[in-house]
């Protein structure tokens, strides 16, 4: 006796009685997102030129245009005849700002680059005068560095506060700071305001940070800053390693991963 096999159905996707979904109405849909990705890169476009870059009829384009006004999502000035994104699709845009998460867009990136450098990887957030880790994937070396999850560094001592500090305008690192006098951890520390400016333009223009036995002997890091979509910091990535395996000769390489995984980070969380 054959049983009936259950159908299993992703959550929070709708059954179809056919398996299958309108062609038409997929293509229109995904033509119409072509367009307001061509309008957001753009202050107002003509018709005509929102055609020429999507590649389509202009009967089409102004088809889903029309639409697409309808629904707020853009604007048309019939004084000038341009098209531009509309107030609505900034109301939808504004409902991922309510809900983003920068360790949960996060978890799988941080993943990706500590399986790539076999070394343990944290995400950290700045909060008062601290660096606190929020995320962190362990290395699966026997000897690795570690860091509990909610614990805190001081910001000028560690690789993930100086990266943030390095992106931050004057006027908010100077308040992050404090004193002129830093709190000596180790022979490495940077205890003057002077020598830890000095570092931080460095860093700016290195694009990624260098904690050199700064806070704990025997550790190293390297770490890079996430921005918003105003360019301000809201946290760094950063690998960590005993000094053993990071050696100075393997700092360039380790340090242009963790950059490049911010500025991918940066564009997933921001969007720029």
């Amino acid at each position: 006796m054959n049983q009936a096999v259950p159908t299993v159905r992703r959550r929070g996707r709708p059954s179809s009685a056919t398996g299958t979904e309108g062609g038409g109405e997929v293509q229109s849909l995904d033509r119409a997102i072509a367009l307001l990705e061509v309008l957001a890169l753009a202050d107002g476009l003509t018709l005509s030129e929102v055609a020429r870059a999507a590649e389509l009829p202009t009967s089409t384009v102004h088809r889903l245009l029309t639409t697409l006004e309808r629904r707020g999502l853009v604007g048309h000035d019939p004084a000038t005849g341009l098209w531009m994104v509309g107030i609505g699709l900034f109301r939808v845009g504004s409902a991922y700002l309510r809900i983003r998460k920068l360790p949960e867009i996060a978890r799988s990136l941080l993943r990706e680059l500590s399986h790539g450098v076999n070394e343990t990887v944290n995400l950290s957030l700045i909060e008062g005068p601290h660096l606190v880790c929020v995320a962190q994937v362990e290395s699966h070396a026997a000897v690795r560095a570690f860091f509990r999850i909610g614990g805190d560094l001081p910001i000028h001592a560690s690789g993930g506060g100086k990266a943030i500090l390095s992106a931050m305008n004057p006027e908010a690192r100077r308040a992050w700071l404090g004193g002129d006098q830093l709190l000596r951890f180790t022979e490495h520390t940077h205890v003057s305001r002077r020598a830890l400016q000095a570092d931080l333009a460095e860093i700016a223009e290195r694009g990624f940070s260098i904690d050199d036995e700064e806070h704990t002997p025997g550790m190293r890091c390297v770490a890079a800053a996430v921005l918003d979509e105003w360019r301000e910091p809201v946290g760094a990535i950063s690998i960590s390693a005993p000094t053993v395996r990071m050696p100075p000769e393997r700092i360039a390489d380790l340090g242009a991963r963790v950059r490049e995984a911010a500025r991918r980070l940066t564009t997933q969380y921001s969007g720029r």
